[in-house]
């Protein structure tokens, strides 16, 4: 037997040691809780469309839509093509300063530029000085410009960063809104040293380098750079492309192009003709904007392969195409206020409406004043919201306080949509995780305040139709217990479940409706000396409730016990109203008119006959009033509600 050396046998342990990682399994690509790779690709939510190809919105429908926007007070976009041309450069300035000295207030004592230093206000001092344009007149005139770069529009004309943590660069509160390639925009006054001007977008107003913008010679240069007739249209569609590397014409090499940039096609080419030293097969020839050494606006030939994600004009608006562009940008970065050459979440949207030609206000807030099929669901319950989205199309908007997000559609039972997304609280570990990227997931993922985001979600709207003043909201029919569940859940008189369901068909408890006429009360502290229910326990969220209603004679209970898990009767909730409200007996006839009037007991006809006659209770399939069963909760919330709106002009 041959004998192993020492150095041999170290060599061969330390190698051991190190297997195991030469043979562990790649990592796979990581999808939230019920995302599968085949939901990233837009024919997985097509296949479920009945015309997926039908026309949804035309294109003049569509400039109906935006011309509508531009009216719309509050939806701060702007009329770019007529703005007025003449303004007064120091009042301009001194609004202009104040503005930016508000958010320097806003953002001192817990920011920091790119160095890890804390922004003190000195530091905000230079930055405001620099809004100062030296030549200012009180006669000027607006300067027409048009972005040679993917550029930011900045809140301050300032090269650093602002940041809320000193080494996350990635998040710069400088960010207000990308403007793409090609797009126009209005010029009003150059920053003290030249390195910025004050624009307007279509959707925005601040500051830009620029070294991003050429200045046309005028309004006409302008017009013809961007608003160009749809058959000279090129507009990409997909996430983002480079143009080709050119020695030949360094001006047009490896520009980034994103989402939405509308370039103008060339006039046709002769035979053989050239552009940029090649023939242009396999690729559309356009025009790229310049800036020249001094500024001004030039054109030059560039090309653009025909592979890319391109169309001819503005996309038609069709449910294949929402969703072949609402997926492009899965798995990119986010970007707030869209920098980082990617979005936020509205500005994703916008970008992906503009694709069809829709240009969208900037924000959540300043969408919802459109005139466009919305609905408030700030106290709506979550079997309604989810209700609402079986009705609902592929691209309609979700909104909850700081997030937007588009719907893809409903499988399996559970609802998904896509958004660009800061953080969630991770599924594995249940703490607020940082994901900042743009991702597919179901409506239960959980916001750092706990709530779901179906939960949390406030405003829905669909904002490619056009509605008149004269025309209702245009989504579905509510339920017809909607405006009590709504009232009770706006109020806090009824505690929605788990995820913010309200179980409107289930049973409603006994101590459900002490507590809620409790907390209609008030919630007044009861007596000290009260001796409660014995079937109460120390500590129930009821139990204060209980009280109160022993010692203002609301409810008596049997044997002194409340009974509080047992279900409400319908002749229950009667005499209860009855006591709590101050009812008065009534000679009227109503009760008698139901076929069952009959089974109402002798201690609750009184009540029950001033409940009918007050309207509190219409009964069952208007033929029933059902004494003896039990009281659903939506049932409970809309006799709630009619009670408290009934008593609501009645002295107290």
């Amino acid at each position: 037997m041959k004998k192993i050396c020492a150095s041999t046998l170290t060599l061969c342990l330390l190698l051991s040691l190190f297997l195991p990682l030469s043979v562990r399994a790649a990592a796979p690509v990581e999808y939230l809780p019920g995302v599968t790779g085949e939901m990233t690709k837009s024919s997985f939510w097509t296949d479920m469309m009945d015309e997926p190809d039908k026309i949804i919105t035309d294109r003049e429908e569509i400039e109906r839509i935006n011309a509508a926007a531009l009216a719309t007070k509050g939806s701060n976009m702007h009329d770019l093509k007529n703005i007025t041309e003449s303004f007064n450069g120091p009042e301009r300035i001194a609004l202009l300063k104040k503005s930016v000295e508000e958010d320097a207030k806003y953002y001192l004592g817990w920011t920091y530029n790119e160095t890890g230093k804390k922004l003190e206000q000195e530091d905000f001092d230079v930055i405001i000085e620099n809004c100062v344009d030296p030549d200012a007149t009180e006669d000027m005139s607006i300067r027409y410009g048009v972005a040679v770069n993917r550029a930011l529009l900045v809140t301050f004309p300032y090269e650093g960063q602002i940041l809320d943590d000193p080494v996350d660069y990635d998040f710069d509160y400088q960010a207000l809104v990308g403007i793409r390639m090609n797009e126009p925009v209005v010029i009003f006054t150059t920053s003290a040293d030249g390195a910025f001007y004050h624009v307007y977008t279509s959707c925005c107003s601040g500051w830009v380098s620029a070294e991003d913008v050429a200045v046309c010679a005028d309004k006409e240069e302008w017009l013809s750079a961007w608003d160009f007739p749809a058959d000279k249209r090129l507009v990409f569609y997909g996430d983002k492309m480079y143009t080709d590397y050119s020695k030949t014409a360094p001006e047009t090499s490896n520009r980034l192009i994103t989402m939405a940039t509308v370039l103008e096609r060339m006039d046709e080419l002769e035979p053989d003709e050239l552009v940029i030293n090649r023939l242009p097969l396999h690729n559309y020839a356009v025009y790229l904007p310049v800036r020249n050494e001094d500024g001004s606006y030039a054109k030059t030939p560039a090309l653009i392969n025909a592979k890319e994600s391109v169309s001819e004009d503005y996309l038609p608006l069709t449910g294949r195409n929402l969703a072949k562009v609402a997926l492009v940008s899965v798995g990119d970065a986010y970007g707030w206020g869209a920098s980082l050459y990617n979005e936020d979440c509205t500005s994703l949207n916008r970008s992906i409406f503009c694709c069809f030609g829709l240009d969208l206000p900037r924000n959540g807030n300043w969408q919802w004043g459109l005139a466009m099929p919305k609905i408030d669901t700030t106290y709506m319950s979550t079997e309604e919201k989810l209700a609402l989205l079986d009705n609902l199309p592929l691209g309609t908007i979700l909104n909850f306080p700081g997030h937007q997000m588009m719907y893809l559609g409903k499988t399996e039972g559970e609802y998904y949509v896509v958004s660009t997304v800061s953080s969630i609280v991770s599924p594995n570990s249940g703490k607020r995780q940082r994901t900042r990227v743009t991702q597919i997931n179901q409506l239960n993922i959980k916001r750092a305040n706990g709530k779901t985001w179906i939960q949390a979600t406030n405003r829905i709207y669909i904002p490619w139709i056009y509605l008149e003043e004269s025309e209702n909201d245009g989504m579905p029919a509510q339920p017809w217990y909607h405006a009590g569940t709504a009232f009770c859940i706006e109020k806090g008189l009824i505690d929605t479940c788990e995820g913010g369901y309200f179980h409107p068909g289930e049973t409603a408890l006994r101590s459900t409706a002490v507590e809620a006429l409790w907390r209609v009360a008030g919630k007044p502290e009861p007596s000290e000396d009260v001796v409660g229910f014995s079937d109460v326990e120390s500590g129930a969220s009821y139990e204060k409730a209980s009280l109160w209603a022993i010692e203002t004679g609301i409810v008596n209970g049997i044997d002194r016990e409340l009974m509080p898990n047992d279900e409400l009767t319908r002749e229950q909730l009667a005499v209860i109203l009855y006591r709590f409200f101050g009812g008065e007996s009534t000679e009227s006839e109503e009760l008698a008119e139901f076929e069952d009037a009959a089974d109402v007991g002798k201690w609750a006809r009184e009540a029950m006959e001033w409940a009918v006659c007050s309207g509190l209770m219409t009964g069952r399939d208007g033929r029933r009033i059902e004494p003896k069963s039990g009281i659903t909760r939506a049932e409970l919330a809309v006799v709630l509600q009619r009670a408290c709106e009934l008593t609501a002009d009645k002295p107290e």
